[in-house]
Order: C-alpha cells, then structure tokens, then sequence
C-alpha cells in the first residue's frame, strides 16, 4: 500500500478530532534521542531583534553587506509576501502559527527518524498558511522540472500531505512534519493516546527539566544514555581514563558525562542579558580519587575571585591541584602512565638549576591558578614592535613558601642563560611594598632570530605577596596585579572551579592599539581601500565597547555539572 494509503487507513482507526494535544511534547514519541523545544517563538526572536546590540550592528560595514546579500533580498521578499497573503506582520503571525510552541525531535544518525511539531493560537490562519506552504512547494518543484507534486488528503478533519519523502499532518492549529511515514504515523499515534508514549512521561526528561532554571526561551534534551551504548562512546570513555592529558584538562567534566543518564541545555533571557546553561546529573561526589585535582575537599572553596585590573580584556581563575596529583601518582594512576611521567620529570631535571626538582615544585605549587589579558597603558620600550600583543598574567597561590625560593633560583638562572642570547638585563623594582624581579631585552643588541622585534612586547617579570606568586609580561601589568590581588583577598571566593570573563570594552581598546591584522583582513576580505578599512575596524571597535562582559563558569557541585555562559550587557 502507498504511504498516503497507509497514513489514510490508519486515521480511519485512530480519529484525530478526539486526539487534540495540548502542546507540541504530546506529540514526541519517548523513543527518541534529542528533543529541542521553544515554549514562545515570538519571545525568542524578539530577545534578539530588540537588544541594542542587533540595533546598532546593523550599521557595521561587514553586516550591511549581509543584509544587502540576494539571499537575504529573496528572505524579506518571501517575509514580505507571507505577510500579505495571511494579512499580518510577521511578529503576529508567529503566534498565530506557533504561539503554543515548537517541538523537534530526532535520532542521531543520517536518515534516521526526525520529527517537527508546531502549534498555533489560530486554527484558520494554521490552515491558510499550510495551504500557502504547499502551494509554493509546488511551484518551487514544477520550477526545477521534477516530477514530484505535493500530494493532499483529509480524513476525520486530519489533513495529509506527502512530497517524496516529506510527511506532514495538520489537525486544527497544529502541523506535524516528519522525514518517516511511520514515524509520523507514531507521533499522531502519542498524540491520540494523551500521555502514554509520549517524551512528557520518560523519567530522564522530566528529571532533566528539574536542574534547569524556569522559563527557558530554547531548551535541549539528549538521551545521553543511548548515547552510551555506542561503543565509540565506549571506546572514548575508555581512553580518556587512561590520558594524562584529556585527565588533567577535562578529566572530571568527561567523568561527569560518563555517568550521566542526560544532558540539558537552555537559552534564558535574564535582567541586563543571556544565559546559556548545560547541566549535567553527575557530580563530584563520585569522582573517582585522581579527579581530586579538579576539585578541592569538602569545605574549600573552588577558586579564587578573578582579577579585573584597568585595562583588563579576559581573566580566568581555576581549581587545578597539580602537586596533589604528583604526591599521590603511585595510587592514582597506572604503572605505564606513572613511568612516563617520572621519565619526563628526570629528564626537565636535568636542565633545571641548582637543587630545583620539578616533583618538588609541583608539591609546593597551590590548587588556585589566576590568569589575565590587559590591554598596556604605556608600551614597555620604546622600540616598536612589528607585531604587538597585550599584556599577560598570571598568579598561582603557594602551598609552601619554598615555592617562591625554588622559583626565584629557576627564573634568576634562567634569566641570565637568556641574557647571553638576547642581551637581558636584570632590574629591581617595588610597589605597594612588594619586590618585583624584571628583565629587560636591549634595544641596541641585534637579533637575528628575531628580526620583527617580537620580543619588544616582554618585560619579563615575577614577584610574590603573602601566599601569592605574580608573573607578567611586563612590569606595568605585574604592579597592576599586585595592586589587584590586594584588593580580591577581601572578596569572597567562589564554588565555582573554573570561571572565566571577558570585557568588551577591553576588547575593543585592544582593536585600537592592535588594530593591523583587522585592518588586513578587511582590505583583503572586503576590497577596501585602507581608510575605509580603518575606519572600519574603528566602528567594530566602537560598537564592541557597549557589549558588556561574557562569563563562564563551571561548578562540578555535589551531584550536578554546572557549565554557564552569561552576557551582560
């Protein structure tokens, strides 16, 4: 029997006009493995289309070429002509054609079975725009010259279509779109029997909705657990265990994976900007003994709070015990990995000065690391360099005083190896009674190695403050981080392990004092001459200062993977 056959008979035994949903989920078979859901599509769009941001990009060079584009000429054209037929702007008839949601859902895998719900608030203006939609499909195909014809039945008020392998049902304001008759015919099936069958009832998608902050404008499910059966995912979980690696960078982030049932993710609209979170239902309460690099013991904290010193264009902070994972190596991990990295360690041996051992120094280094990106305030010589880059830092917390010791004898001798190279010069300064040790290139020596004056961006400094050690590019960054060490020791730590930001408004300093490799990629992407490409870069860079600050965090709690991404404006 044909499938519009098939779909037609099966409607016979299965009347549609009892098996009204109502919402999109009814619809969901629990067979499947990604459910991505939108609650209020005109929310959603208007979240973006209303930000000042979108606003004002639209005048950016790059995005009114975009908007002057033929494919985006031919999509407000067919906006424009949707809008005239149906009789109402765009923003009322996305609730009248989908005002109580969007559903899709699918298997992983090409040509596997996917599925696309949409439910209106206005079941005549859902029937004329269906018609409209097959009504240009038609035309779009006896344009090409194919052979295919949309195909339309109706059976208890149930309307069906069928274009090759494009299956679709519309029954009041809801239509249903699936690449699979039968799969199609399943969802209609669901949507009859009220609730058994269907996602809304599968323990792990309920469950999932629960770790999940309220009113997501775009939530995502993945049955993680079919995932797992994979035995590449198998494979992967196997191997990542036995790389020191993937272990010391994503180690408990996989481990979290590697027991988690689910993965869920929303989109959420919050005062002053956006969320993005992923959550996970695994936690570090049962991380295995070699994740305790990742994570401190009960009652520490995760990290310290990020540095933000003038000029400050990203700062991170992290959780990351590398002298407990060295001192405990005989129980943490195997033999063959445990071997290698005591070669390794015997051999950086060899090279460090004095009595310094690498073991040693990992033992005494501190669990909290923080790292900055600051824009310079004044360049450090007066030699230019052809490329310039920002200034760095970054300050590590000390276990053991000695730490500090061990590393002043390494960077003093390391030091004067490299002033026979390239002509360093030791200098010694204070701030906020605070030793600074620096090293300064010569502007007068000649390096062939280096005949672009990389080198000119560093000031090689370091210093260290109570149980804090400092390390910058130049010695402008390093008093700035003193200062700013000072200032966070008051501040409250976070439960976070690693958390992240960047400031716009430091970026966009950076595209002004760095503004070159922008500047070439405009003339070469674009045609521009080198004014109109300057001033190009000077209107991103403009625009950019307004765009707040993004933060990422991840918080490895008891029993829940948190990963964040916040905008604020």
């Amino acid at each position: 029997m044909p499938r519009m056959g098939y779909l037609v008979a099966l409607m016979a035994i299965v009347p549609m006009g009892t098996a009204r949903a109502t919402e999109p989920l009814d619809y969901i078979p629990d067979s499947v493995q990604i459910v991505a859901t939108i609650d209020n599509p005109r929310k959603l769009v208007e979240a973006f289309t209303t930000l000042d941001a979108a606003q004002e990009a639209k005048q950016l060079a790059p995005v009114k070429a975009l908007l002057d584009s033929t494919a985006a000429h031919r999509f407000f054209q067919m906006l424009g002509h949707i809008e005239r037929e149906l009789g109402a702007p765009w923003p009322e008839l996305l609730d009248q054609l989908a005002g109580r949601g969007i559903a899709i859902a699918g298997h992983f895998g090409d040509g596997k079975p996917a599925l696309l719900v949409v439910q209106g608030t206005d079941e005549k203006q859902t029937a004329r725009a269906f018609d409209r939609f097959l009504a240009i499909v038609g035309d779009e195909l006896q344009r090409q010259g194919l052979p295919l014809r949309p195909k339309s039945q109706i059976k208890n008020g149930t309307e069906f279509v069928a274009v090759g392998d494009f299956h679709a049902a519309r029954t009041g304001s809801t239509i249903v779109v699936s690449n699979k008759a039968d799969f199609l015919d399943q969802a209609l099936r669901v949507a009859a029997a009220r609730m058994p069958g269907s996602i809304r009832t599968k323990k792990s998608f309920v469950d999932a909705s629960k770790l999940l902050p309220k009113n997501p404008l775009v939530k995502l499910w993945i049955d993680f657990a079919s995932v797992k059966n994979e035995q590449s995912t198998k494979d992967f979980f196997a191997a990542t265990r036995k790389d020191f690696l993937q272990t010391l960078v994503v180690g408990g982030t996989i481990d979290c994976l590697r027991r988690s049932e689910f993965i869920v993710a929303g989109l959420f609209q919050e005062k002053g900007g956006l969320r993005f979170a992923v959550r996970l239902p695994a936690g570090r309460s049962e991380f295995p003994p070699e994740f305790a690099l990742h994570v401190p013991e009960p009652g520490q904290h995760g990290s310290l709070p990020l540095l933000e010193p003038p000029g400050v264009v990203a700062s991170q902070s992290i959780y990351l015990d590398l002298g407990y994972y060295w001192k405990h190596r005989d129980k943490l991990i195997g033999d063959e990995m445990r071997k290698q990295l005591e070669m390794g360690e015997q051999q950086v041996n060899k090279i460090l000065p004095g009595n310094v051992k690498l073991g040693e120094l990992l033992e005494m280094w501190g669990p909290y690391h923080r790292g900055v990106v600051l824009n310079h305030d004044k360049l450090p010589y007066k030699t230019i360099p052809t490329v310039r880059f920002p200034a760095f830092g970054y300050v590590a917390s000390m276990r053991d005083p000695k730490f500090n010791t061990s590393m002043d004898t390494l960077l003093r001798q390391t030091g004067l190896f490299l002033s026979l190279v390239y002509g360093l010069k030791q200098s010694e300064h204070t701030h906020d009674g605070v030793k600074i040790v620096a090293y300064r290139f010569s502007e007068t020596k000649v390096v062939e190695a280096d005949p672009e004056g990389i080198r000119f961006n560093f000031e090689p400094c370091y210093a260290a403050m109570d149980d804090q050690f400092v390390a910058a590019t130049t010695v402008e960054a390093c008093k700035k981080l003193i200062t700013e060490v000072r200032r966070t020791a008051k501040l409250p730590p976070s439960p976070a392990v690693w958390r992240g930001k960047a400031f716009a408004a430091g970026g966009q300093r950076l595209l002004y004092d760095i503004p070159d490799p922008f500047v070439t990629d405009a003339i070469l992407t674009g045609g521009l001459s080198l004014d109109d490409a300057r001033k190009q870069v000077d209107a991103i860079a403009a625009w950019l200062k307004k765009r707040g600050t993004v933060r990422i965090e991840i918080d490895e709690a008891k029993t829940t993977y948190k990963f964040d991404i916040v905008w604020t404006k």
